[in-house]
């Protein structure tokens, strides 16, 4: 797989180049080459994924990150060329009211089939645009310029299936152990984020630990 990922952070730059002198992680003491606790994080007790027999690569996203709003184009690149074998699962965190306000949005549109429709809009929104999306109100607002059916939106975004939604997220990104976003949790097992260097290696890390994950499977059937 051959994809180049632009760095956003010079910082993470630096951090990366000096693991090691040629600028590549040293790689742990079983001949992984990224380290637990540095690279990416093992969690202290596996969770649930939604498949158990695929692999779960899951995003913990916010529309207003701007860093998640960066990293979605090279997640999208990335997330095309991922093997059937691998399931892929965004999961908008809710860590507070206005966090949730948000959560709701991604949620709702799933409900109604239009996540693809206006995912990245609602991205570019907070983003590019500066809209702070605060209340029901402005969502709604937002929602309607895209040429989405207010009234449905609103139903579905205050349906109990959303609130389901909301607390399966909340309890998602509590039990992995989630400090920012974006941040990606692979197979239940393992977290990578900003630790890892850069966004680019945040998905070198994650694409690694989906491939000792496939032979980890592979060896136990």
């Amino acid at each position: 797989m051959s994809i180049y990922f632009r760095s956003l952070f010079f910082v993470f730059i630096i951090l990366a180049i000096g693991c090691s002198s040629d600028g590549e992680p040293q790689g742990s003491e079983d001949g992984f080459a990224y380290r637990d606790g540095i690279d990416f994080h093992s969690l202290p007790q596996p969770i649930a994924t939604e498949d158990p027999s695929k692999i779960e690569l899951v995003e913990a996203f916010w529309y207003g990150c701007i860093h998640c709003y960066n990293f979605e184009p090279y997640l999208k690149e990335y997330a095309a060329e991922l093997p059937e074998y691998v399931d892929l699962v965004k999961v908008p965190v809710a860590w507070n009211d206005y966090a949730e306000l948000h959560a709701k949005i991604y949620y709702a549109a799933e409900v109604l089939g239009i996540t693809d429709e206006i995912h990245d809009e609602v991205f570019s929104a907070m983003n590019r645009d500066k809209k702070t999306l605060a209340n029901e109100q402005a969502v709604l607002n937002l929602i309607e310029d895209l040429g989405q059916n207010r009234t449905a939106f609103q139903r579905a975004f205050n349906s109990f299936g959303v609130g389901a939604q909301i607390s399966q997220s909340k309890a998602r990104i509590t039990a992995a152990g989630v400090r920012g976003t974006p941040e990606l949790i692979v197979n239940g097992k393992y977290r990578v984020g900003s630790s890892a260097g850069s966004q680019q290696r945040m998905l070198e890390v994650a694409n690694a630990l989906i491939e000792r994950e496939r032979e980890l499977l592979s060896s136990q059937q």
